[in-house]
């Protein structure tokens, strides 16, 4: 074998090894700018909050009593699943009092907020919550609603929930609440990188499954 051949093969297999490589770090890189929306909200007859196990942040709870604070909505939605299996930090209801609790005690009326709850997830998280809204949306005759999401996952919460309503006039806008780990320190910490991955992991997942 000529050497000007072994060469030419090895450029090539370096090329193959490293093209991949390049393109995982570049999708991985760039995920907190395509993960963040950077769409305005408009004002909503609804916010829908989708509660976590255990929890919403404190930080994402404040954030919901500011925009009512702004009229940015008249109800909030608290959409919470009725898992009946043991990984529940929480039991259900013990989550709903406490998130009604914190909401009350910033100042957010009880009788502006209202429980969805819904069976277990089928699908994926954020569809199967928007096709039980998508009922109560038809029934109100709702032109907007406002949801609120965590910076990274605003983007695929968004799309999701605007091809669920595509049928239906409603509009949809998404409010992120920033996340502590920045587009330019997340690769920084545990927390950061668990972050980012996590939703680009749930982004690719969706982008694959039709879901957005």
């Amino acid at each position: 074998m000529q050497v000007s051949d072994l060469t030419f093969r090895l450029k090539l297999y370096t090329l193959g090894l490293l093209t991949p490589i390049f393109i995982i770090l570049g999708l991985l890189f760039s995920a907190p700018y395509f993960l963040t929306s950077n769409e305005t909200y408009s004002v909503s007859e609804f916010a829908v909050l989708e509660s976590t196990n255990p929890l919403p942040s404190k930080k994402t709870l404040r954030g919901a009593y500011a925009l009512y604070q702004k009229k940015a909505f008249q109800k909030l939605i608290l959409v919470i699943r009725e898992d009946k299996t043991d990984n529940l930090i929480l039991p259900v209801k013990e989550r709903e009092e406490k998130i009604k609790s914190y909401l009350i005690s910033q100042g957010l009326p009880d009788e502006a907020i209202l429980s969805l709850k819904i069976p277990p997830v089928k699908s994926s998280e954020s569809e199967d919550i928007a096709k039980h809204l998508l009922k109560l949306v038809i029934s109100e005759n709702t032109k907007s609603v406002l949801v609120l999401a965590k910076q990274y996952e605003a983007t695929r919460v968004l799309k999701t929930y605007r091809k669920v309503f595509q049928s239906i006039p409603t509009k949809v806008y998404v409010y992120s609440t920033p996340s502590e780990n920045t587009s330019s320190n997340w690769f920084l910490t545990e927390a950061g990188v668990t972050e980012v991955i996590l939703e680009l992991s749930k982004y690719i997942n969706s982008y694959i499954r039709g879901i957005l």
